[in-house]
């Protein structure tokens, strides 16, 4: 497996790949797609922070689910769109895993992808706090 640039529309479009051999020929077959993100890392960061953003839309709307039907009709679009993301999410976690196993199959293409300019070396992730819980200020004490 690795990461394949294309061109999309004049705009480069990254997707994690895996090479399938048919006698003498190589085809590639896309296992997820990064997007504009040329680190796998990153567009699962962007995945999460989209997921954060429907739990917060849902988390508003959930209260007016009774009052109107086109309000229940939007919420069970989020869920749908939730479980959507969170799948993808899923996908894009093993597609990770599996090129970090095929990178170091092979150590030169490891020591490749490991030191390129930003290239982070552990997977960040980003914060899986609800929207319910407050922000606190800048400066204020941590209880």
């Amino acid at each position: 497996m690795h990461i394949r640039e294309k061109q999309i529309g004049g705009q480069p479009c990254h997707e994690i790949v895996e090479e399938v051999r048919h006698s003498a020929d190589a085809e590639y077959r896309v296992t997820v797609s990064l997007g504009r993100d040329k680190e796998p890392e990153n567009a699962r960061r962007r995945r999460h922070t989209t997921l954060l953003g429907l739990e917060r839309s849902l988390q508003r709307l959930e209260p007016l689910r009774a009052a109107n039907p086109r309000f229940a009709r939007k919420c069970d679009a989020l869920n749908h769109r939730i479980d959507r993301e969170k799948q993808k999410i899923a996908e894009l976690t093993n597609a990770i895993e599996s090129l970090g196993e095929s990178l170091a199959e092979t150590p030169e293409r490891a020591s490749g992808y490991r030191n390129r300019p930003g290239a982070g070396g552990a997977l960040k992730l980003v914060s899986d706090r609800s929207a319910a819980t407050p922000r606190r200020a800048p400066g204020e004490a941590i209880s």
